[in-house]
């Protein structure tokens, strides 16, 4: 009912809504139930050195370059009016990072035919994102499936992640959200009335080692997990808590201990917990954006090992999830 309540202002303005949107992918399966359209908003707070989506770190619009697809035709050196393709086809980013503002941005992806140099990031009203995900609305309903926003980080565009989810909601389209947990506490306690299904990080329980491998403390963080688990108590949301298993960063024994025993404590509500093992299938979108991927080195965690710090969710009463 108070779901219910909270629809029956106008919503017509939301369309009008503008946000940055990095790429929206049809028939994913594993952001929540059923089959569903991934919204990947661009723009982040934190800089996780694991992070599996760069190109969605910034708010501007970036090109990637991907030199095993070139097929040398040079139109891209041709056609930017900056110079800052060279002989060998590769950019100077200190020019291209600038050049979303110029007057001819991206000039260099007109004419590749060969689709080697793409653009991410689009401005996008709520509408125009409504009528893509609204195609696949007969497969939501056979599934049980929906559309989930991800990132990037959803709620660094809130206004936008605020009005694309009542829109959503009102046309009873299911709704997830993947978030860091980063945000103004204001922002989380809009939205949650209109999501489904809400999966929230807490990547470390230390603040300072938080900060040492993602640039920001994390008492932001584990004060909105409590708000939100308060919240999914009153309007029945499905709420997941996932931690990223990062060797060398989280991977102790003791360090997942205290955050199941956090979660045992502060988190009265929560439908579950996913361990998701560090993985390098981002990695070469590093070096398509010129960066240098930090953790080349790295090798995921053992299977056993997973099991373990499983284990150690069940030690606590915590349902183990996996999706």
């Amino acid at each position: 009912m108070i779901r219910e309540e909270l629809l029956t202002q106008n919503i017509d303005k939301l369309f009008e809504e503008e946000g940055i949107i990095a790429n929206i992918e049809r028939y994913a399966i594993n952001d929540g139930n059923g089959v569903r359209t991934t919204v990947f908003t661009k723009g982040c707070y934190l800089r996780c050195k694991w992070c599996s989506n760069p190109e969605t770190q910034l708010f501007d619009p970036e090109m990637s370059f991907f030199p095993d697809k070139c097929i040398a035709c040079k139109n891209c050196e041709r056609l930017c009016p900056y110079r800052a393709i060279g002989d060998d086809l590769m950019a100077d980013r200190e020019i291209c990072k600038e050049c979303s503002t110029m007057e001819h941005p991206f000039a260099c992806t007109d004419k590749c035919y060969a689709n080697c140099r793409k653009i991410t990031g689009e401005k996008m009203t709520v509408k125009e994102v409504y009528d893509i995900v609204k195609r696949d609305v007969p497969f939501y309903e056979a599934s049980g499936g929906g559309v989930t926003l991800s990132g990037g980080e959803p709620m660094a565009q809130p206004q936008f992640t605020y009005a694309l989810l009542r829109t959503l909601t009102e046309r009873w389209i299911n709704t997830g959200i993947e978030t860091c947990g980063y945000a103004d506490r204001e922002d989380y306690a809009k939205v949650v009335p209109y999501l489904d299904t809400i999966f929230m990080d807490i990547k470390h329980i230390d603040s300072k080692k938080h900060r040492l491998w993602t640039g920001q403390g994390n008492e932001k963080v584990l004060e909105n997990v409590k708000l939100v688990d308060k919240m999914a108590g009153i309007y029945g949301n499905k709420f997941f808590i996932r931690i990223p298993v990062i060797p060398g960063f989280n991977d102790r024994v003791e360090e997942i201990e205290k955050t199941a025993r956090f979660v045992a404590a502060e988190c009265k509500n929560i439908t579950g917990m996913e361990l998701l093992p560090y993985h390098k299938l981002g990695r070469g979108k590093y070096y398509s954006l010129g960066r240098t991927y930090p953790l080349e080195d790295l090798k995921a965690p053992s299977a056993e090992h997973m099991e373990e710090l499983n284990g150690l969710l069940a030690k606590y009463n915590i349902p183990i999830y996996k999706f």
